[in-house]
């Protein structure tokens, strides 16, 4: 367990009591928290957050994702925090390390971690997932996907919420969590029940056409009580820019653009451009005029973004007073971290 100083002074602790239970999409998270009388007034809030990562923990540096937060309310001493919040667990089957941060914002609106519990045993998340091999072709505005299997591991009893593949253009590979990219095509699945799969899906649908070359990735995304929920992914590599053609003839085939897997190396043409970085205004930074250009954002609701920032990603923006799941998902093509 790391403890933070400030000047020589130990602000807040998370006490030897600590821990979290999963139950679906949401989870538990008690702790006991011990805080200074000089940590009343150095943050303007705190909150407890429980982080999931691929990779080791070090320090007091957060990596991965951040799975649930719960606010937190300091009195001097010691204090005993037990809720159940929403979850967003990381997406895919890895193996996740989990961490408990206890962290305080200052009047700069900078997060800053005042004590971490690393826990020792690595967590498995059972979801739906994508297996064996995932390709994706584009070509003539259209997108061919193909998936081995779609399956849902849980238990036989346990019937997913609706489920639906994604394609997305991104400057990097998805690693989990929040991204920032532009949309090329999705279907919805339907939903699956539990120890059931689906073989050998094959979908051709509508797709947007990305400039390329970049990172295609494929989500499998579960509808939940905040919206859709990315489960898994793939990533894939688009190894040249996407150019509609004319109709194919006897002696002439349709050019496709071909998506192979991430592990490939990847040749640039040599007049190829970067796939864009999206468009939209930033939560985390955008005034509030900024923030009441967006069309459907209410006056209340721009001041209360304001003051919950930062926002590790867009999904977080619920905790903003009057902006719920549905809200977000109408707002949420206008806005970036």
């Amino acid at each position: 367990m790391m403890t933070a100083e400030i000047s020589g002074n130990v602000l807040a602790r998370i006490g030897a009591t600590h821990g979290y239970r999963f139950d679906g999409d949401s989870v538990q998270i008690n702790a006991e928290l011990n805080f200074s009388d000089a940590a009343l007034g150095a943050a303007t809030h705190w909150a407890l957050q429980l982080w999931s990562s691929a990779e080791a923990f070090h320090g007091k540096q957060l990596t991965g994702v951040k799975v649930a937060e719960v606010a937190v309310y300091p009195a001097a001493g010691g204090q005993h925090v037990v809720a159940t919040v929403a979850a967003m667990p990381p997406a895919g089957s890895a193996e996740q390390n989990m961490a408990l941060a206890l962290v305080g914002w200052g009047a700069d609106g900078l997060p800053v971690v005042a004590d971490l519990a690393i826990y020792p045993v690595a967590e498995s998340f059972v979801q739906p997932r994508l297996s064996g091999n995932v390709t994706c072709a584009l070509a003539d505005g259209m997108a061919t996907l193909s998936v081995d299997s779609i399956d849902n591991p849980r238990a036989d009893d346990n019937l997913s919420g609706t489920l639906a593949l994604e394609v997305w253009a991104l400057t990097a590979p998805y690693a989990g969590g929040s991204w920032q990219g532009i949309p090329v095509a999705s279907v919805i699945l339907g939903v699956l029940g539990g120890g059931n799969a689906w073989s050998a899906c094959h979908f051709v649908v509508p797709a947007a056409v990305p400039e390329g070359p970049g990172v295609l990735t494929v989500m499998l995304r579960e509808w939940g009580a905040g919206g859709y929920v990315t489960r898994d992914f793939c990533n894939l590599v688009l190894d040249a820019p996407v150019v509609a053609q004319p109709a194919p003839t006897a002696k002439q085939p349709a050019t496709k653009a071909a998506v192979k897997p991430a592990a490939k190396a990847v040749k640039a043409p040599s007049k190829a451009g970067k796939v864009p970085a999206a468009k939209g205004t930033a939560v985390n930074s955008a005034s509030e005029a900024e923030l009441l250009a967006v069309k459907g954002l209410s006056a209340a609701v721009a001041k209360a973004i304001i003051a919950g920032r930062p926002y590790a990603s867009l999904d977080d923006l619920c905790r903003a007073k009057g902006m719920g799941p549905k809200s977000l998902a109408k707002l949420r093509d206008q806005l970036v971290l």
